[in-house]
């Protein structure tokens, strides 16, 4: 995980959390902890595979290399290259809000009804 979101501890938290949840609940078994390992990662996977993706995004834009918003390095800006910071503004907040709209107890909650059918 890059660090651009500063999201790979809080990732790691809630995986562990998921995962314990899992492994915990009466349905596993030793017989039925491979599925419960498989329904973790159909889960986790895409979340941390776009949280990944959208730190290094992030990393990109803050950094101000991302191919979006070419040429400003933050020296003699133009009235052009303020609409383009506008513009990464709304980019940056645009690709934070999975952090305000997404709940790990969705994922839980998905995770055990996927463990208990």
């Amino acid at each position: 995980m890059t660090t651009g979101q500063g999201a790979g501890a809080g990732q790691a938290i809630e995986d562990a959390y998921i995962l314990a949840s899992l492994i915990s609940h009466p349905s596993t078994t030793l017989t039925t902890l491979p599925t419960a390992l498989k329904i973790y990662e159909k889960v986790r996977l895409p979340f941390a595979n776009d949280v990944q993706r959208r730190s290094a995004l992030s990393f990109d834009m803050f950094t101000f290399a991302d191919r979006r918003f070419p040429g400003f390095d933050g020296r003699d800006a133009t009235e052009e290259d303020m609409g383009g910071l506008w513009d990464l503004g709304f980019a940056v907040v645009e690709n934070w809000k999975w952090a305000w709209t997404t709940d790990v107890e969705d994922d839980r909650e998905r995770a055990i009804a996927l463990l208990e059918e």
